[in-house]
């Protein structure tokens, strides 16, 4: 039920956005913090325009951004709606700097720019304006609320994300909203493999084991469809009667047991590639991709934490080495088609020597390489979580690559309640590589960061030894108040 006003918490104004769909209200919602105030407009529970205090968010600055005017005429036409009070829209089409069409793909990108930059908010307050939309100031627009709410998930953080959805042990279940097809939302792959995952009986943690997706997509694709509606948080009861009616071979329940993986391990004797993935002869690529993630995570030792597990440390990195080696072998044509060639001869897995090609001799350390460079990808796009698992996986596969190690570090450093870790990780890497002055730098700068003066200086002294003329060193010894070690 929509209150007058509130405060802005987790998926609140994603949460509002589903009032007014539903009960295909209209009116304003105003949104607030700080110096920043943001309108969207609904009528008959879709979104038709939205305004904005912030200089950014203007018409101009928008059309601009979307690439539809240039500098000279955004200029020329700002000027002219000062002089003659039309507005900006308008001037642009009369000038004919912008076709009518392309004006309202414009005022879309605007307003879409808007809505999703207040579904990101977190904090703030909301009020219901219920004076009459000013249709007359506005270029009314038909925008879908849930289409926007499941876009708006993909610019959120790692941070913002875990803030708004329950505890990772919930068990997710259908929601009372409807599905996203009633909602006039279009679900990619990713999404709806995701969304099958939630069958009631897997928690959000069980469904981010399993789903090959990669947690940050994972939960952002969960915060999504918790947000519409689409999915809910289920208590044990509603999950029962949600559930699948039995757990399939990869089953997350059996992810987590000791008999699973005890299972697993005995078997791998008699398996083959194939087998090993549990797909056929006949799996196409994404199937192979699929069933490894699904695999890899359910073996992945670092998922493992429990003390009871603690026994089975070495059964999962054989179950890991061998289920990403059916990877490299499977994924590739070339080395498929030979490998199956020689499974025909009763060869089920290679052994050092055997017909392997040159490029899989060490499959450890090609999928370590492919982890590594997903991890830079993320980290690019600042979704340090998914990064940090990738470099994770990088590590593990190739504990050796100093590089690895101080990605891993890199990313740990960025994400809250990690800071120690990453320590230990920036020391490890430059154990390994001590010539190294940007792991000096690296961990200096992260000591300096973290007010550790002392710590900071001393790690940029160890560098200045190893490299007396390192400019970059000096600098970052000097910006701190210190001087280098006589």
């Amino acid at each position: 039920m929509i209150t007058p006003s509130g405060i802005i918490k987790g998926m609140t104004i994603a949460r509002l956005f589903q009032e007014f769909r539903i009960g295909k209200k209209s009116g304003t919602l105003v949104a607030s913090r700080d110096n920043e105030t943001k309108k969207i407009y609904f009528r008959s529970g879709e979104i038709i325009y939205a305004s904005s205090n912030q200089p950014a968010d203007q018409l101009g600055p928008s059309l601009l951004n979307a690439g539809l005017i240039t500098e000279q005429q955004h200029a020329a036409a700002v000027e002219a709606a000062h002089n003659t009070g039309k507005p900006l829209g308008a001037v642009l089409v009369e000038r004919g700097f912008l076709a009518p069409n392309k004006l309202v793909e414009g005022a879309k990108h605007q307003v879409s720019k808007i809505v999703t930059s207040v579904l990101a908010w977190i904090d703030g307050k909301y009020s219901l304006d219920s004076q009459p939309i000013p249709i007359g100031e506005i270029i009314p627009l038909q925008l879908s609320a849930g289409a926007l709410v499941l876009s708006s998930a993909d610019s959120l953080d790692w941070k913002t994300i875990r803030k708004s959805l329950p505890s990772l042990n919930a068990i997710m279940v259908p929601g009372k909203d409807g599905p996203a097809h009633q909602q006039g939302i279009v679900l990619n792959r990713d999404q709806l493999d995701i969304l099958a995952l939630a069958d009631g009986r897997r928690t959000i943690e069980e469904i981010c084991a399993v789903s090959e997706a990669g947690d940050f997509i994972t939960l952002k694709t969960l915060y999504a469809l918790c947000a519409l509606g689409i999915l809910d948080v289920g208590s044990g009861k509603i999950a029962e009667q949600h559930a699948a009616p039995a757990a399939d071979a990869a089953s997350v329940d059996g992810a987590v047991s000791k008999e699973t993986i005890l299972r697993a391990f005995d078997a791998l004797e008699s398996q083959d590639y194939y087998q090993i993935l549990d797909i056929s002869r006949s799996a196409e690529p994404h199937e192979i991709r699929k069933a490894y993630f699904r695999f890899a995570k359910m073996y992945h030792p670092d998922r493992h934490t429990d003390s009871d597990m603690a026994e089975l440390k070495d059964q999962l990195n054989t179950l890991f080495i061998n289920v990403t080696e059916a990877y490299n072998i499977l994924s590739r044509e070339d080395s498929r088609e030979k490998y199956t060639s020689a499974l025909g001869r009763g060869v089920k897995r290679y052994s050092r020597g055997d017909e392997v090609p040159a490029s899989q001799q060490n499959t450890q350390k090609t999928t370590a390489m492919t982890q590594f460079n997903e991890g830079l990808k993320q980290f690019h796009l600042n979704n340090f979580w998914g990064a940090e698992e990738a470099f994770s996986w990088a590590v593990k596969l190739d504990p050796s690559n100093a590089e690895y190690v101080f990605h891993h570090g890199l990313a740990l450093a960025r994400i809250p309640r990690r800071r120690h870790d990453a320590e230990v990780l920036f020391k490890q890497a430059l154990k390994m590589a001590p010539s190294k002055i940007d792991y000096y730098m690296e961990l200096g700068t992260f000591y300096s960061k973290n007010g550790l003066k002392a710590k900071a200086l001393a790690t940029f002294n160890d560098a200045l030894r190893r490299d007396p003329n390192s400019l970059k060193v000096q600098e970052a010894i000097k910006n701190i108040g210190g001087g280098p070690v006589s």
